[in-house]
């Protein structure tokens, strides 16, 4: 597109220096001039006149003064001669006036013969005159346009010339625009409210002032995003307190229902407690360090199990990375309860695929509609099937993992499992 309108631009330019040289005016003729060509006392060329044979008289507006004169000059008569201003010209208003009368080109021939001498020694614009032959056909006079012709070819070559000239300055700027653009675009596409990665601001002064208005905006944007998660943390960490004495007053409640009551609670505060691990995920900077992801990994395996959760892992014995380790278990842990929420049993499995580590969560439960897998990695959704008061969470363990992901350059996928089931499969970037 750039080069199209650089291209587009050296033509304009062209253009514009066509238009400043003068096209040239056809030379004017004299009539005598034009009669000595016809009876073939003069040749054409040296007097800047073509002579032509066709088979139509001249066509065009016609002066009858001038052309009782041409007949006259020529000795033929009125009718075989042919006196005309072609194209958008118009033929000269000639009066011959004698006495304060206007007198008509035919009425009085002594007055034409005496005044012949003048008439045919002045300047005309340029005309065309024909005589008929006796074979029929015409025999025409007229201004040679090889002047024109030789500025048309000037205006094509000036066109060529511009465009030539002005091609490379045309190439080098849509390049120095165009690199700068390509870039900054690239890296707007990956820009990420969490990371405060700079934008690319080299090239012309139009470039510099968008990148700094995409990291201004971005900035801002942060922001807004960080108040709504501090408000969202600071209101499900005050429901805590409500939530204490709540249980408290429970224990003097019926069995029976003390044991709703304190379930309900729980569920309440297991909800709070998700909440605020995703206010913590957006808010907490990032500590990259070495670690065993293995290890890592295994903590989370017992931790599970002490839970009562049925879960197996495979995987390398030793597998050094770098992570923030805190975010990462955070990660692990929902992915896991979110597997034996809806199957019961949980399977492990990590491995290194290219530059990335690809830990897989698989279970054999219902599983997520592929519509959905998408939305459900939004906070504050869930799939249809976690509706209900046994299973039904904030909607935030996914939004979690997703996070945890994105910070460490890399994402979470939700997989068909063959045979039924779901992989939820953690992708790190971050490189050891």
């Amino acid at each position: 597109m750039l080069a199209l309108a650089s291209l587009l631009l050296a033509t304009l330019v062209s253009v514009a220096v066509v238009g400043w040289m003068p096209r040239p005016a056809p030379p004017p003729m004299r009539l005598d001039q034009a009669a000595q060509v016809l009876r073939g006392e003069q040749a054409p060329a040296s007097l800047g006149l073509h002579l032509a044979t066709q088979a139509a008289p001249p066509q065009g507006s016609a002066s009858d003064w001038l052309t009782q004169l041409a007949a006259l000059q020529l000795g033929s008569p009125v009718e075989d001669v042919r006196l005309v201003w072609s194209g958008q010209g118009k033929a000269p208003d000639v009066q011959i006036i004698e006495g304060g009368a206007v007198l008509d080109a035919t009425a009085r021939a002594g007055v034409l013969k005496a005044q012949s001498a003048v008439l045919t020694a002045m300047q005309w614009p340029p005309f065309e005159l024909g005589v008929r032959q006796a074979d029929g056909r015409w025999r025409v006079v007229g201004s040679d346009h090889s002047d024109l012709a030789a500025w048309r070819r000037q205006v094509v070559l000036a066109l060529l010339g511009g465009a030539v000239l002005l091609a490379p300055l045309a190439a080098w700027a849509s390049i120095r625009l165009g690199r700068p653009l390509r870039r900054l675009a690239e890296a707007s596409a990956r820009v990420d409210l969490q990371a405060d990665t700079p934008l690319p601001d080299d090239g012309p002064r139009e470039v510099q002032v968008l990148a700094a208005a995409i990291s201004a905006g971005r900035g801002r944007l942060r922001e807004q995003a960080q108040d709504m998660t501090r408000m969202l943390a600071a209101v499900a960490h005050d429901l805590r307190t409500p939530l204490t004495g709540l249980r408290l007053r429970a224990e003097f409640a019926p069995p029976a229902q003390a044991a709703r009551m304190v379930a309900d609670i729980e569920r309440m505060d297991t909800m709070i407690e998700q909440v605020l691990d995703y206010a913590r995920g957006e808010l907490q900077p990032l500590e990259l360090r070495r670690l065993d992801l293995a290890a890592l990994l295994e903590e989370c395996v017992q931790s599970a199990l002490l839970r009562g959760i049925e879960i197996s892992a495979e995987g390398p014995d030793v597998l050094p990375w770098q992570g923030d380790a805190l975010l990462l278990r955070r990660a692990i842990d929902n992915l896991i309860d979110n597997a034996a929420r809806y199957a019961g049993a949980v399977e492990l499995r990590v491995a290194v695929v290219g530059r990335g580590a690809q830990l897989d969560v698989m279970d054999r439960g219902p599983g997520i509609a592929e519509g959905d897998r998408v939305r459900v990695l939004q906070p504050f959704q869930r799939s249809e099937s976690s509706r209900s008061r046994a299973t039904g969470g904030a909607g935030l363990g996914l939004a979690v993992a997703a996070n945890v992901a994105r910070r460490h350059a890399g994402e979470l996928r939700l997989l068909q499992r063959d045979g039924g089931g779901l992989i939820a499969r953690l992708l790190l970037g971050t490189a050891p």
